[in-house]
C-alpha cells in the first residue's frame, strides 16, 4: 500500500500543478486582453512561462505516475476509461500547446514594441485577443476536467461486469460470501455463475488463440487442500498465495475465514498470475 500511496500522491500533485499552471496562464491572458500599452501587456505575459512550466511539470507527473499507478494496481492500459483518459490527455496537450504558442508570439512582440515607442499596436491586439488560441486553452482545461471525471467514475469498471441479478442473489444469501471482484483482467467477461448457499462460482473467459477460463470462487472456511503454495503475491495490500501444478494455476486468500480463490484453465492464451491475483486482491463486499 505504501507504494500505491506514493504513486497516487505524485499523480495528484501533477494534476494540481497542471490545473494551477493553467489557471495562471488563463488569468494572465485575460488580463492582457484588457491592456493597450505593449509594456503593460509584456509585464503580464512575461509571467506566463512560469504557469507554462507548472503545466509542463504537471503533465509529466500525471502521465508518468498515472501509468505507473495503473500498472501497479493491476489495471494496465487496457480498460476503456484509461485509454479514453490518455486520448483526452494528448488532445489537451495539443490544444494547450496551440494556445500557448500564440501567447509566446504576443509576448515577444509586446517586448519589442515596449522597447520602441510603447504605443498600441493592431498586430499585438490581434495576437492577444485571438479567439482561436484562447478557446483552445479553455478547451484544454475542460478536457482535463473530463479526465478527472473518468478517474473518479471509471465507467465500465469491473464491478459492473457482475450481473446485477446475481449480485442481489449473493447479498440476499450469506453475508459472509458477498465478496465480488471489483476489477477484472482486460478482455475477460463473465461466462457463467453459480450460487449454492455456502459459496458461489464465477467463470470468466477470454477467446484468444484458444479458450482461457478463470474460475473465481468464494466459500465459507478454508478448505484443507489449500496448501502447498509455491510463492506469495502482493497486490492491493493483500498477501496472496500462489500455486501451479497439474490442476492449473491457483491464487487464493483466506482472511477472516472466507476463501477467495481464482483458478485458471488454459488451452491457448496463457494466463498471467497477476490476472488471477487481480480478481482475488480486489474482491470487495457488496454490502
Amino acid at each position: 500500500m505504501a507504494l500505491t500511496h506514493v504513486l497516487l500522491f505524485f499523480h495528484l500533485l501533477g494534476a494540481i500543478c497542471f490545473f494551477a499552471g493553467g489557471a495562471v496562464v488563463g488569468v494572465l491572458q485575460l488580463a492582457a486582453i484588457r491592456r493597450e500599452k505593449p509594456s503593460e501587456i509584456h509585464a503580464l505575459l512575461r509571467l506566463a512561462p512560469f504557469g507554462a512550466a507548472l503545466v509542463g511539470s504537471g503533465a509529466l507527473l500525471t502521465i508518468g505516475f498515472g501509468i505507473a499507478l495503473a500498472e501497479h494496481e493491476g489495471l494496465g492500459l487496457s480498460p476503456a476509461w484509461i485509454q479514453a483518459a490518455l486520448g483526452l490527455w494528448v488532445a489537451a496537450m495539443a490544444l494547450g500547446g496551440y494556445g500557448g504558442r500564440t501567447a509566446r508570439q504576443a509576448r515577444h512582440l509586446a517586448e519589442k514594441l515596449a522597447a520602441e515607442r510603447d504605443e498600441p499596436s493592431r498586430e499585438l491586439r490581434a495576437l492577444v485577443s485571438a479567439r482561436g488560441p484562447l478557446w483552445a486553452s479553455y478547451a484544454s482545461f475542460l478536457l482535463l476536467l473530463a479526465i478527472v471525471g473518468l478517474m473518479v467514475w471509471q465507467p465500465g469498471s469491473a464491478s459492473s461486469a457482475i450481473p446485477a441479478a446475481f449480485q442481489k442473489q449473493i447479498v440476499a444469501g450469506d453475508a459472509r460470501i458477498d465478496y465480488v471482484p471489483t476489477r477484472i483482467p482486460a478482455g475477460y467477461s463473465v461466462a457463467d455463475y453459480t450460487y449454492f448457499g455456502t459459496g458461489y462460482d464465477l467463470v470468466f473467459m477470454i477467446n484468444r488463440n484458444g479458450v482461457t477460463a478463470i474460475d473465481f470462487s468464494v466459500h465459507i472456511g478454508c478448505r484443507g487442500q489449500m496448501t502447498g503454495a509455491q510463492k506469495r503475491l502482493r497486490l492491493n495490500g493483500a498477501v496472496l498465495l500462489y500455486h501451479y501444478g497439474e490442476d492449473g494455476q491457483q491464487v487464493w486468500d483466506c482472511r477472516s475465514g472466507v476463501l477467495r480463490q481464482a483458478v485458471a484453465f488454459s488451452s491457448g492464451y496463457p494466463t498471467k498470475s497477476r490476472d488471477l491475483a487481480t480478481l482475488v486482491a480486489y474482491a470487495e463486499p457488496l454490502r
